[in-house]
């Protein structure tokens, strides 16, 4: 096994239990399981003669403890070899921190077509919206399985009504704070992963090395930082948000976007959160490969976007669509100047009715499977091949959902 990604980009936020069951889409067959211990550790298969390979593979999405399949049958070219590659794999983060500006509800669908091109300048239509939170400090909510948040602070008052639509603007960044272990199937063994290290050259130092994988800071102090548009190297940027860019988006582990070790470090090597910044809804601006340079496509930046019903097989009644926007919530017209996400969700099967009889609300995000930690096994240098080796974190889309409280039903929620 030469090249595995868990990878998936969307953006999401949550309380709500973890699915340790964790799905794959493998780019021939189609969504797949990750095997997973009870714990939630990612099973990895040795398959001896220096071949490794990870996550097995399965064609339903319950916990699987026993499988002893792990075939990832795509192929493809690393560094000029032909060699098996990966699938995307979604985790439940332990911590998934952002900012909410405004949120509410709406009769009538405010998505607008926008032009496709870079210079779109349709945003949506809130017209029909009701507004249940704005604050345009922000409030800022980390988000963790199985726990409440207090968002709206005293009692709103919303027309009588149906509201089939969900709307907020939030940050444009999202914090992620993760713990990921990993072990040989079937679970006898640890499973080491090469994680950052800044001394490429130094594989076997165990500070770089081990079955767990975590988010943290690089050995400058600096917060890791993933973003779609690549901005360093290309643009002149070397900071964006607050944040100091990293170099390069490769999977050499100078440039890794996590640790991994035998245990969690101290000081810059300790858990710390990781920022995910989406200031782009179209193409990567720029593709490059180790050792080369390339020129950025201004005419691949997209303000505005959607993902129609069943893009998510975890939620097939969700439809939803997306504004990148500036600090004034006005569309954003550079990658440099977005600042917020206007996000639309459209759920037939959760469509909010307001009667006389409602008593209460409440609003869910879930963060079921919403980031990825991206790893590869490296097709090039001695040793390499035998190894699995971190490489990017994404963050994923805010699946939400409403419950109301009504007189009738004597107070349970709905």
């Amino acid at each position: 096994m030469k090249k595995i990604f868990f990878f998936i980009f969307i953006f999401c936020i949550s309380y709500s239990v973890p699915s340790y069951a964790s799905k794959v889409k493998n780019y021939v067959s189609g969504y797949v399981t990750c095997a997973t211990d009870a714990n939630g550790a990612i099973y990895v298969n040795d398959e001896g003669d220096g071949d490794v390979s990870s996550f097995a593979y399965e064609s339903d999405y319950a916990l699987d403890t026993s499988s002893t399949s792990f075939n990832l049958t795509s192929r493809g070219n690393v560094n000029d070899v032909e060699v098996d590659v990966g699938a995307h794999c979604d985790i439940t983060p332990d911590n998934y921190k952002l900012k909410i500006f405004k949120t509410g509800f709406c009769s009538q669908n405010p998505y607008r077509e926008p032009e496709d091109s870079a210079s779109n300048t349709i945003s949506a239509d809130l017209s029909s919206c009701v507004v249940m939170f704005d604050n345009n400090d922000g409030k800022e909510v980390n988000i963790q399985p199985g726990k409440e948040i207090d968002l709206l602070e005293g009692g709103i008052v919303i027309p009588i009504g149906t509201y089939p639509f969900q709307f907020s603007i939030i940050d444009n960044v999202v914090l992620i704070k993760h713990t990921q272990e990993f072990v040989a199937a079937p679970g006898a063994a640890d499973f080491n992963i090469l994680g950052y290290n800044p001394d490429l050259n130094d594989k076997a130092d165990s500070d770089h090395k081990g079955k767990i994988c975590y988010t943290s800071r690089n050995d400058a102090g600096n917060i890791l930082v993933s973003t779609f548009s690549n901005e360093l190297g290309v643009s002149g940027a070397t900071t964006l948000r607050g944040y100091t860019l990293p170099v390069r988006y490769t999977g050499v582990q100078p440039s890794s976007l996590f640790r991994c070790a035998a245990a969690i470090g101290s000081g810059n090597a300790g858990l710390d959160w990781f920022a995910t910044i989406l200031n782009n809804l179209g193409s990567n601006m720029c593709r490059y490969s180790p050792g080369s340079t390339c020129t950025r496509d201004t005419s691949k930046f997209r303000n505005a976007g959607k993902q129609d019903r069943g893009f998510n097989d975890n939620f097939p009644t969700v439809a939803q669509g997306y504004y990148l926007l500036k600090s004034d919530n006005t569309i954003a017209t550079t990658p440099e100047n977005v600042e917020r996400i206007m996000w639309i969700q459209h759920d037939t099967n959760n469509v909010i009715n307001i009667t006389e009889n409602t008593i209460g609300l409440k609003i869910n995000f879930k963060t079921n499977n919403a980031m990825t930690m991206q790893i590869h096994q490296d097709a090039t240098g001695e040793g390499f091949d035998t190894e699995l080796m971190a490489n990017q974190i994404y963050g994923g889309t805010i699946f939400g959902s409403v419950q109301v409280k009504t007189r009738r039903s004597r107070g349970a929620w709905r």
